[in-house]
């Protein structure tokens, strides 16, 4: 049986912008929403306290929302949190497999790995080390050029 992706189950705001979201499989990710929120104008109106602390998990665990009608997706948040952790190499992984639509086993094969070591690359569990986002990049290379 396929295992079903992980959503958010729980979420409470801490100060200074930071929110603490727990998943369903038990992880929980620590982020700062300031930057976004000075950047973007969706998400200015969490700059006030009082909004910042309407947030809450909707849509069957996929979305984190605000009363003030700003929204985030979990996966976005998840890629939010390695971005923050300095692990760019990770958001641009998760963002290879997503465009190519390949799952954990289909990505494993495709760049010579195990399923269990996508699946840690994918979550943040492991740092993609550079050579694992050359060979993403090579295989990009291989298939947008028919044979």
């Amino acid at each position: 049986m396929k295992k079903q992706a992980a959503r958010l189950s729980a979420v409470t705001t801490e100060s200074n912008m930071v929110l603490a979201a727990t998943y369903t499989d038990g992880r929980v990710v620590r982020v700062s929403l300031s930057d976004l929120a000075s950047r973007l104008q969706a998400f200015a109106a969490l700059e006030n306290p009082n909004e910042f602390a309407t947030a809450k998990v909707t849509d069957f665990g996929w979305t984190l929302e605000w009363d003030c009608g700003a929204s985030l997706d979990s996966d976005r948040l998840i890629e939010l949190a390695l971005e923050q952790a300095g692990m760019a190499e990770n958001v641009f992984f998760r963002r290879w497999q997503d465009t190519h639509n390949l799952s954990l086993t289909d990505a494993a094969s495709a760049i010579g790995l195990t399923r269990r070591t996508v699946s840690q690359y994918r979550t943040g569990a492991r740092p993609v080390p550079r050579i694992v986002g050359l060979a993403c990049k090579g295989w990009e290379v291989e298939h947008s050029h028919p044979a």
